[in-house]
């Protein structure tokens, strides 16, 4: 034996040792040791490329430890101000952390065998205004199914080494948002990063679309938005989604952790439950020819832009009694001063014009037709709604007004949502009939 030859095989005894002191000192690593070795390089068969099992769930393992878990928000079509509408997803909701204004940070897990295809980071400022980092991380579990976390506060460093460090990463949009195109296996259970809370996606391409007024809209390209800069298609294709095959990730879930997830169905803070058979209710809300659903101020951009003012009308994912306006942008006719709070609450006062408003729904009795009526009731037609006892957020101060709305088709056939709040009025009762725009209105399309 040659003394080169020696010393490559004393290496190789050496690293195999080293390998297995870590599984002797850190039983739990072994999983992480697996798929950082298989991410090296990539493997033969992309589960991408493999058909799904049948009669199995996709999914095998939590998303975080169960016990970390406050809450699951079923995100349904309406999202929080300033975020992309829709977003037919959930977001897990970790404790409380040192203080009443903390979350705990916890490992989010891989939730199954799966490629890690792309990684994307972005420059996001906090509720202080400081930058800081959110990572993406987008699986395929096999030729169907894929999964996506947002919001990670932070990624594995091994995960990210292996997939070629941040220089590897292409510009979308600009420095602020980076993409990566790659394929590392890892398995069930696997640390992908960690996160006071994050968001999960799934998309079932052999689950039949959602039924949507406009589908083109829901369909995530980066082309569309005109922001990338030297990104390769693949890449692209990798980090872009089809909201119209989005689906409640707790329904792919083996049926123990599926039923014990489900029990945690809730709002963010873990005070109001979700009930009801359908109580993930991640699909859109859109349903067609009536007023449920997401709106645009520009009737041909895609709903994935950021400058475009929007807003969703649906039910509560909570309690669907509960009628929700979700703005996007703002509304010209709620100003802050329609707002019930102290002129020292300025800050939060501007907030509130960009948000919730929610409002108990009514069927259309009698004696107070067309008020509070449930957006899938109201359809196009020459009738003018109106909605009052109006809430920025659930429990937030009063809007001083009510709000009219109207569904018309215009010259084309295309419905035309138009849109106002009226000050002068804070009952619908007190508005004098009929019911009419005042010039302050703002026009939505689908």
């Amino acid at each position: 034996m040659n003394g080169s030859s020696y010393f490559v095989r004393l290496f190789a005894a050496l690293a195999t040792f080293a390998l297995l002191a870590v599984l002797i000192v850190r039983p739990d690593s072994g999983a992480r040791a697996i798929s950082v070795v298989a991410g090296l390089k990539p493997t033969a068969a992309p589960l991408a490329q493999s058909p799904c099992a049948i009669g199995k769930p996709a999914l095998q393992t939590s998303f975080a430890a169960f016990e970390d878990i406050l809450s699951v928000s079923p995100l349904g079509g309406v999202t929080a101000p300033g975020e992309i509408l829709p977003a037919p997803y959930m977001r897990v909701n970790m404790r409380q952390g040192q203080t009443i204004f903390e979350r705990q940070q916890t490992d989010a897990l891989a939730p199954a065998r799966a490629d890690i295809t792309a990684i994307e980071r972005r420059i996001i400022k906090d509720a202080a205004g400081k930058p800081q980092q959110s990572w993406t991380v987008h699986f395929a579990l096999c030729k169907d199914v894929s999964v996506y976390y947002d919001r990670l506060d932070a990624i594995d460093e091994s995960l990210l080494k292996n997939a070629g460090g941040l220089a590897a990463f292409h510009e979308i949009g600009g420095p602020n948002h980076l993409a990566l195109e790659t394929r590392l296996r890892v398995n069930a259970g696997t640390v992908i990063g960690v996160s006071d809370g994050f968001d999960i996606g799934l998309h079932d391409q052999g689950a039949p679309a959602t039924t949507l007024a406009r589908p083109e809209r829901y369909r995530k390209n980066a082309y569309a938005q005109a922001d990338v800069l030297r990104a390769p298609p693949s890449l692209l294709q990798a980090i872009s989604t089809d909201q119209s095959k989005a689906r409640c990730p707790l329904d792919y879930l083996p049926t123990d952790l599926k039923d014990a997830w489900s029990a945690k169905l809730g709002d963010a803070f873990g005070i109001r439950r979700a009930k009801g058979d359908n109580a993930c209710r991640t699909a859109l809300i859109d349903v067609p020819d009536t007023a449920q659903g997401a709106w645009f101020t520009d009737s041909s951009h895609n709903a994935v832009t950021t400058k475009v003012s929007a807003v969703a009308l649906a039910p509560d994912t909570i309690d669907q009694s509960r009628l929700i306006f979700a703005l996007h942008g703002r509304a010209p006719s709620l100003s802050a001063d329609l707002v019930a709070l102290a002129p020292m609450q300025e800050e939060a006062r501007q907030k509130a014009v960009q948000g919730f408003i929610t409002v108990k729904s009514s069927a259309a009795k009698a004696n107070a037709p067309r008020v509070n009526t449930p957006f899938a009731l109201v359809s196009a037609s020459n009738d003018v709604f109106c909605y009052e006892g109006l809430r920025a957020n659930f429990v937030g101060p009063k809007i001083i007004g009510v709000v009219l709305m109207q569904i018309t088709p215009d010259a084309s056939g295309t419905d035309l949502l138009t849109l106002e709040v009226r000050g002068d009025a804070d009952r619908c009762a007190a508005l004098p009939q009929p019911w009419a725009f005042t010039g302050a209105q703002t026009t939505f399309y689908r």
